[in-house]
């Protein structure tokens, strides 16, 4: 039996829903949302991690969900967006990148080798936006003679 009273139980559940609800906002709004860049971490034999900024708005929904409150993360700072764990034949990536449609636990991705892991976390993390772009020039070099 919880010792928590019917209110304190009411009042904590209507502080979830409310930063639920905030951070699937932000998270919207940030949409779409290309990292440009990340790193990755050896720690030891089958212990790699990668690093890519992160979606802004985890901690504008946070401190819209609680005003008055203090927290010291910004929005949009580098996170570990990939766990690379295993041995050769069995290595497990999972994905711990913020996204609010997607809670934690997750289901995680098999591969046979490392790098075919960091293949598809590469293809993830290295889109690019579709922006028009002017067309350029040709550069057309012209020899001059000299006589």
């Amino acid at each position: 039996m919880s010792d928590f009273t019917l209110e304190e139980k009411t009042a904590f559940a209507a502080r979830l829903a409310t930063e639920e609800a905030a951070e699937k906002h932000f998270y919207d709004e940030a949409q779409p949302f290309y990292p440009r860049g990340f790193s990755i971490t050896w720690r030891n034999p089958g212990h790699w991690d990668v690093y890519a900024n992160q979606v802004p708005g985890k901690i504008s929904a946070w401190r819209a969900a609680h005003p008055g409150g203090r927290i010291s993360g910004q929005d949009g700072l580098s996170e570990r967006a990939f766990r690379i764990r295993g041995k050769p034949g069995n290595v497990l990536v999972l994905d711990e990148q913020w996204n609010p449609y997607k809670p934690h636990p997750r289901e995680h991705m098999s591969f046979r080798s490392v790098m075919s892991a960091m293949i598809w976390i590469a293809e993830e993390l290295m889109q690019e936006p579709q922006e028009p772009q002017e067309p350029q020039e040709p550069i057309v070099k012209q020899s001059s003679t000299e006589g």
